[in-house]
């Protein structure tokens, strides 16, 4: 006689409950998609006694004496029929396993009535087996009740966490659950104190009642859904809510796509807050990945990290107020928030379809106002304590002008601590002679500032106020008190330089005298025989020496803190992760900008400023390569304020 046998059904059920009843949270996800599907517009959930007892009422569709009996049945469903519909599933549920899996491991009841009925249903089972069923008086819709949750698993039972940790991820269900469905009211409540409430009239109001009058007034929205500006950042993902057809997902490629979208806007350590809402064919995406119906994997994974990526950097770039922090921050204008009221003029893009053939994106703050031109001045190379012009006679000073249409004789010197007027002035004359001195240079910069106003019609929309604690530059721009790090606004100046000099092949290389030789693995003369390319891009030459020997004979020409084979060595760990972006080499762009660039105490003039600053704004990006933020923004009203004027 053979040894495999048929398993009895009540074991199969406990099988399949293990899968779709995890724990507290998972059934009451179950348990809510099934009433959402229902087309209620109102549920209730009430928690009690450690999360092992739910009630959940909706006014949904209801079911029929026969369907009651049906719905504890396993693999019995109404969402689809034929394989052909696991292809092209837009309900939450389609498995047809819920209700038999919780009735296998609880003592459960339901009793529910559709409009057409006179007269509704009620049943109860212990353990999987029906104890009762009886007709009841009721209104439309349904309602279960859960108790005694692992009552025949004592196994399960011991291995559930703490009540506080289960009923957080219940809340976090119930939460997501709330966002896919502005549109639907969903209340909340633990031992029958209301926790959550949603009113179901629509988005706005929905993140209002979640999250609270702050979240709301710091996210804006975007073709995907709505992204939050950079103080509603976080330590970890939990702010992160993608849906994909509606359906609350976990994806990984779309969270590293818009966490990409955010570099250089957030710190390192940082998380933003986003709801993102993705319609895709559902032939291209499969939820039947796993029973919780969590994990979704897509046809073009490329193409979703791609299309995710631009939407966020579209809407990110050049968007000053988003990412600049006001003291203190006041209220946003509401026009800066999509009434989504009933998801009327929310239409999310589909899948496959070409950005370039959508409608234009909608930006809620126009782009800043250009009434200024600036040549593109080279100043901010890494200037050397050799540079020719320091060799000049100092004589020949008195007569040097400042020519505005060639500010190459503007250099910082990341060494010094005091500029070459300043050490001119201190080392040539008296303090009357200084003076004399000033207001003649004073003369002749205005001069030369008139001289290149007529000829290239340079208009400033900002008023240069002077330095603070030769740290920070002060700015009135627009009617507010700016105050600029001068460090991180020349950080960030270098690093879109260094950044485009990488990819256009130009980054300046330095030959070593003496090739050094590295021992390297097998796997690792493979990868950069991979990378090879884009390694000699960088300003790295790498030649095969033997069997597992490289020569390094060139590296690029940015100051690193770190021995060149470090440097090698942690090239290569890096390149052996896939990810593409945010890698290694941007690393380096990233510490070479901040090495390189001007430092605090370090003084600077007017002219300079201006310069800096005209670099800085045709640039559009108003935080560091490490995320943090450039401008600090003070408006009358709040000097006002301060002051008890208002």
């Amino acid at each position: 006689m053979g040894i495999i046998k048929i398993l009895d059904e009540k074991v199969s059920n406990m099988i399949a409950a293990g899968e779709v009843v995890e724990n507290p949270a998972s059934m009451i996800k179950e348990l809510l998609e099934n009433s959402i599907d229902a087309k209620s517009t109102y549920i209730k959930i009430n928690i009690k006694n450690e999360n092992r007892y739910v009630k959940i009422s909706d006014n949904g569709n209801g079911m029929t004496k026969d369907d009651v009996l049906l719905s504890v049945e396993r693999h019995a469903t109404s969402k689809i029929s034929t394989k052909e519909d696991l292809s092209n599933i837009l309900t939450y549920g389609f498995r047809g396993e819920a209700l038999s899996s919780i009735s296998a491991v609880s003592r459960m009841s339901i009793s529910s009535k559709t409009a057409e009925d006179s007269i509704g249903t009620f049943i109860s089972l212990s353990g999987g087996k029906v104890t009762n069923l009886k007709e009841i008086q009721r209104e439309k819709g349904t309602e279960i009740e859960i108790k005694d949750l692992f009552f025949n698993t004592p196994a399960r039972l011991k291995f559930l966490r703490k009540e506080s940790t289960e009923f957080r991820y219940i809340k976090d269900i119930v939460t997501q659950e709330a966002l896919a469905n502005p549109n639907i009211s969903i209340i909340l409540s633990f031992e029958d104190k209301e926790v959550l409430r949603t009113s179901g009239r629509g988005m706005k109001n929905t993140i209002l009642e979640i999250f609270g009058k702050n979240t709301l007034q710091n996210v804006v929205s975007f073709p995907l859904g709505f992204l939050g500006n950079t103080s509603l950042n976080r330590s970890n993902k939990d702010g992160i809510f993608v849906f994909i057809n509606n359906r609350p997902v976990k994806s990984k490629i779309i969270e590293e796509a818009l966490i990409d979208g955010y570099y250089t806007k957030l710190m390192k350590g940082r998380y933003p807050f986003a709801i993102l809402f993705i319609e895709i064919d559902p032939k291209e995406v499969d939820v039947n990945v796993h029973p919780s119906k969590k994990i979704v994997k897509f046809s073009d994974e490329k193409y979703i990290y791609n299309y995710v990526y631009d939407a966020v950097t579209e809407k990110l770039t050049g968007d000053e107020d988003f990412v600049t922090p006001s003291i203190p921050i006041t209220k946003k204008n509401d026009n800066n928030f999509l009434d989504v009221s009933d998801f009327t003029d929310f239409v999310p893009k589909t899948f496959k379809e070409e950005i370039i053939k959508s409608e234009p994106m909608s930006f809620d703050i126009p782009e800043p106002i250009k009434n200024y031109e600036v040549n593109d001045f080279n100043i901010f190379d890494n200037f050397n304590e050799n540079h020719e012009e320091n060799k000049q006679d100092i004589n020949s000073f008195e007569n040097t002008s400042y020519d505005f249409s060639n500010l190459d004789d503007i250099s910082y010197s990341l060494e010094k601590k005091e500029t070459k007027d300043e050490a001119f002035l201190k080392k040539e004359f008296s303090i009357h002679e200084k003076t004399d001195k000033l207001n003649s240079m004073a003369n002749k910069t205005i001069n030369s500032k008139e001289k290149v106003s007529n000829s290239t019609l340079i208009k400033k929309d900002y008023r240069v106020i002077g330095q603070f604690a030769n740290s920070y530059i002060l700015v009135e721009r627009k009617g507010i008190l700016e105050i600029y790090d001068q460090h991180v606004v020349h950080e960030r100046i270098l690093y879109e330089k260094f950044k485009e000099e990488y990819q256009n092949k130009k980054i300046s290389i330095q030959n070593l005298l003496v090739p050094i030789k590295i021992d390297i693995s097998n796997k690792d003369k493979e990868i950069i025989e991979n990378n090879l390319e884009s390694l000699k891009n960088f300003g790295f030459e790498i030649d095969f020496f033997g069997k597992n020997d490289i020569l390094i004979r060139a590296i690029p020409n940015l100051k690193f803190y770190s021995s060149i084979e470090t440097l090698v060595r942690d090239i290569i760990e890096d390149l052996k992760n896939t990810k593409i972006k945010n890698s290694l080499i941007e690393e380096i762009v990233i510490t070479a900008s901040c090495k390189n660039a001007i430092k605090a105490n370090h003084p600077l003039t007017n002219e300079e400023i201006e310069v800096l600053l005209d670099k800085f704004y045709s640039i559009k990006e108003y935080t560091c390569p490490h995320g943090r933020p450039i401008i600090l923004k003070l408006t009358t009203f709040d000097i006002e304020k301060s002051f008890k004027r208002k």
